[in-house]
């Protein structure tokens, strides 16, 4: 066998899955606490709404 069909053989397949990232994180704007998430965004404002895990409620704000 030739080196380059070796070395060929050894390359890992790539998943064709894509990968699934986290939910991104906010400060909840009513307590305070960083595990807001964001849950919807506005087509015609920029406006974002998020849940707060810790207090659960639901908030509104500036998509900056």
């Amino acid at each position: 066998m030739h080196q380059d069909s070796m070395q060929a053989e050894r390359r890992p397949k790539r998943s064709s899955t894509p990968k699934v990232t986290a939910p991104q994180r906010e400060v909840c704007p009513k307590c305070g606490s960083p595990n807001a998430r964001i849950i919807g965004r506005s087509e015609s404002f920029p406006i974002l709404y998020f849940r707060c895990d810790d207090c659960r409620r639901t908030s509104v704000g500036p998509a900056v």
